[in-house]
């Protein structure tokens, strides 16, 4: 399961789901979007080692680290053939 995917089953808006994965500063949405590898291409990006865990553990392993790791080179893979 992708990190999109488990927040569209379980979280409304991407700040929820950021400050409910512990994430604190100015805007946890912006930092969750990026990891949920939505929005503008340029931004997506995989959340460090620390989080990768934090967030497996949180979801219960419903979203794994390979998950992750698979869905980012997929979407930019698919991202970079349609330029």
């Amino acid at each position: 399961m992708t990190l999109e995917e488990y927040k569209k089953q379980n979280y409304t808006s991407y700040y929820l789901f950021g400050q409910a994965l512990g994430i604190e500063g100015y805007n946890p949405a912006c930092l969750c979007q990026r990891w949920c590898l939505t929005g503008n291409p340029k931004y997506w990006t995989l959340p460090s080692s620390k989080w990768m865990i934090k967030i497996e553990e949180f979801t219960k392993g419903k979203v794994k680290i390979q998950d992750m790791v698979r869905e980012h080179y997929r979407k930019k893979k698919e991202h970079e053939q349609s330029k």
